[in-house]
């Protein structure tokens, strides 16, 4: 474990550390941007041009404000991940994200960074005091009703819907980050204190759905106190820019560790996961998913190609979408393990009576202990598979005339795996083009199984473990990608779009569409016009899965 020194800004190793580890500070928040914070690399290669101004500066400042506002508040050590890891180093990689959650509950102080909540800018009142703040006064050391930590007072109704959505509350990483820390603090934008964990207990559950007994009890192998379903589902909407992340960022949740394997795919990965849960622990809740349901927010062409397939292991942490409410029983019930059958689970289990290649076992969970989980079964081969997974039994409503208990616990085999069939690596698109095209916007959709209910999208400028050129861009399988491009002609101006489709196997087609061209009418910037003809085509082309390329669609 590296550190830093808060006043004089020096990333120390860990064999130059004083012994004991002393004690440090540690920061929450999410990243400006790869090429913008400082890494381990540029302290180590970069510290003159760092200093002097002329290198990654937006990372610099927010290095140095972290270091003085912990050096403020008399810490003299600080952590901070984006330079304290020497992230070219697999092994150093390894080891520190099997050993975070540890290294955050052992901190003095977590900050938690909001970089998109301005107390000014919220709480700006003219001709008020409390209308412009300076950047070393802190709300909770006001005296009075306008200290934040009032949940009645002005400052903490004001600032309640910012917190509330802040980006810091969508991140992956941060989740863990918001429970491991014994003492957390929230920081604005300009690092004055808005608060402590506890102050802002109520908001955090609107956020993300964990009750505040957990924001200060939180307990890894506890799972009487808080399932690994609920755990899940704390997670299901959150995000990482890197998509093997999504689970290893849950480590530290559960205190396993697992080796990282990127490149494998966030199915693959979420998949090692649940095994080794099942290995560990005795919370069958870990089979308490369902398929996600379109709403209102979801157009219903996103879900065209979803399948979760028939096993008892959730295709994508999306699937414990509403399982924040499933409590463990305890672990004297079902017992469980994976064979290379798939699960065997020894459980109670009910035999339809006018259908006897159907069933229902009986998970030791549920929302209320009078109100067990079923899992609907059927025989298919020698084992059985999951039928309605879009839904869980309640057994509490089940209609027990229409189904024959069978006598103690059963041994059923239930297959085990989804969607686990290979997907194509990603691939690197290489735009070549003359002088007088003129490359504008990108977008895209992706239609994978974690992504699913995601529309038409901004594409990122940077792609992280690539070191790519110029004009070189990463698709995805499952991903349709569209960019503006202008012809400059002698006289006139020739607007275009070019598409990209890769197949969930890699088969890529590229075509053109003409925007003044019949159906096709000028569609200008589909996010700000809200237009959802490229999602039309989008889903066009997922559905055709052309068996050869398209050179042109008019």
């Amino acid at each position: 474990m590296r550190l830093l020194q808060t006043k004089g800004y020096r990333l120390v190793e860990s064999n130059d550390l004083p012994d004991p580890l002393p004690k440090y500070a540690i920061l929450s928040h999410t990243w400006i941007s790869p090429k913008d914070e400082i890494t381990y690399q540029d302290f180590k290669q970069r510290k003159g041009d760092i200093e002097n101004d002329i290198f990654k500066q937006k990372g610099w400042a927010k290095l140095r404000r972290y270091c003085d506002r912990a050096a403020r508040d008399g810490w003299e050590w600080a952590w901070m991940d984006t330079c304290c890891i020497d992230k070219t180093n697999p092994a150093d990689t390894q080891e520190a994200i099997n050993a975070m959650f540890r290294w955050y509950q052992n901190a003095g102080i977590c900050y938690a960074y909001l970089e998109d909540v301005d107390v000014n800018r919220v709480l700006g009142r003219p001709g008020l005091a409390t209308g412009n703040f300076p950047t070393d006064l802190d709300l909770d050391d006001i005296a009075g009703k306008d200290n934040v930590a009032n949940a009645t007072g002005f400052s903490h109704m004001a600032l309640k819907a910012f917190l509330i959505k802040a980006k810091w509350f969508t991140r992956g990483w941060t989740l863990q980050e918001l429970l491991a820390p014994p003492y957390l603090v929230f920081v604005d934008r300009a690092w004055r204190r808005i608060g402590t964990r506890e102050n802002w207990a109520n908001e955090i559950k609107e956020a993300s759905r964990i009750d505040a007994k957990h924001l200060t009890s939180f307990n890894p192998t506890d799972f009487i106190a808080c399932s690994i379903a609920m755990r899940l589902s704390w997670a299901s909407q959150r995000e990482t820019t890197v998509e093997e992340d999504e689970t290893y960022s849950l480590l530290g949740l559960f205190g396993i560790s697992l080796p990282l394997i990127y490149g494998e795919g966030r199915s693959r990965a979420f998949n090692r996961l649940q095994r080794e849960l099942i290995t560990v622990y005795n919370d069958d809740s870990i089979f308490a998913w369902k398929a996600p349901q379109p709403n209102r927010h979801l157009s219903g062409g996103h879900w065209k190609g979803y399948n979760p397939g028939g096993g008892i292991l959730a295709p994508s942490i999306r699937e414990f979408w509403d399982a924040f409410s499933v409590r463990s029983f305890g672990f004297h019930g079902n017992s469980f393990s994976m064979t290379n059958r798939g699960l065997e689970i020894n459980a109670k289990r009910w035999r339809r009576k006018d259908d006897f290649e159907k069933c229902l076992i009986r998970l030791n969970c549920g929302v209320e202990t009078s109100k067990h989980i079923g899992i609907p079964l059927a025989h298919v081969k020698g084992s059985y598979e999951r039928i309605q997974v879009e839904e869980l039994q309640d057994m509490s409503t089940i209609n027990f005339g229409d189904w024959e208990e069978e006598g103690g616990s059963q041994s059923t085999f239930i297959r085990a795996s989804n969607n686990l069939s290979a997907l194509a690596p990603s691939s690197i698109f290489a735009l070549k083009y003359p002088n007088q095209v003129k490359i504008g916007k990108k977008y895209f959709i992706d239609f994978g199984i974690g992504m699913v209910g995601t529309g038409l999208q901004y594409f990122a400028e940077s792609f992280p473990g690539y070191d790519l050129q110029k004009d070189e861009l990463v698709i995805d399988p499952n991903q349709i990608i569209f960019i503006n491009i202008e012809i400059q002609g002698v006289v006139d101006k020739t607007e275009l779009d070019l598409i990209i489709n890769l197949t969930e196997r890699g088969f890529p087609s590229i075509g053109i569409m003409d925007r003044g061209k019949s159906p096709w009418e000028r569609l200008g910037d589909p996010m700000a016009q809200a237009l959802d003809r490229y999602e039309g085509l989008a889903e066009l082309l997922h559905e055709k899965n052309p068996p050869a390329p398209i050179e042109k669609i008019a």
